[in-house]
């Protein structure tokens, strides 16, 4: 959702819907230890997603996070793939999390 300054608690919302008008269905988890935020699914497959929040594009604040599940596409075979969205300037910068690191997704949201 470009325009507005949405709050940590809204990202999780926001993403939802973005998931949903691209025609995910999507469920939230919940806990204090977990890796995803998200688990969207549509009939290609599966996306396991992290959702953060930011004041600047980048995700050099969130370098750990990134690295855990990295580490975790490396040693696990999931049924789909990794993302981490980031919500910076307003506007959503997604990235496919690889077993070496992160790839910035570029273009609109498939």
């Amino acid at each position: 959702m470009t325009g507005t300054n949405l709050t940590s608690r809204a990202i999780l919302f926001d993403a939802t819907a973005e998931l949903k008008r691209s025609g995910y269905h999507s469920v939230r988890i919940a806990g204090s230890s977990r890796l995803f935020d998200l688990i969207a699914w549509n009939r290609d497959g599966f996306l396991f997603i992290a959702v953060r929040r930011a004041r600047n594009f980048g995700i050099s604040n969130h370098s750990h996070h990134v690295s855990q599940l990295s580490s975790l596409v490396k040693e696990t075979i999931l049924p789909g793939r990794v993302q981490f969205w980031l919500y910076a300037e307003n506007e959503w910068h997604r990235y496919q999390i690889l077993a070496g690191g992160a790839l910035l997704i570029r273009g609109r949201f498939q």
